[in-house]
């Protein structure tokens, strides 16, 4: 009889240190769950940042290439309204306002880190 009660007794301690192990088991299951939802909401936050920053780069940029343009045709009317009468050289001028423009938005797409569109 004292075998039966020491297998018993050995059989509860064994079924005790599983339900604590599945127990363990459990939690640990909840808390990668939970870890995995809060790098969910991490991933998501993060790229929400992202996109908000591309949106203000690319509205920042198509605002400086608006007033570079504004400016080169300022000074190109400006240029024009000098001229006195017809002159000879004006195919040449013209072309080299049209290379003088070229060179100036591709100083600013260097200026700010784009590459020329051509």
């Amino acid at each position: 009889m004292a075998q039966t009660r020491e297998g018993a007794r050995n059989d509860s301690e064994v079924e005790a240190a599983m339900a604590r192990v599945l127990d363990a088991e459990r939690r640990a299951r909840a808390e990668v769950a939970a870890s995995q939802q809060t790098a969910d909401g991490i991933r998501a936050d993060a790229r929400a940042r992202d996109k908000r920053i591309a949106e203000t780069a690319a509205a920042r940029i198509s605002a400086i290439r608006a007033s570079t343009a504004k400016r080169r045709a300022a000074r190109l009317a400006a240029i024009d309204a000098e001229a006195v009468g017809p002159d000879p050289q004006a195919e040449q001028d013209e072309a080299a306002r049209t290379n003088l423009a070229s060179a100036v938005d591709r100083l600013a797409d260097e200026l700010i880190g784009e590459e020329a569109a051509e």
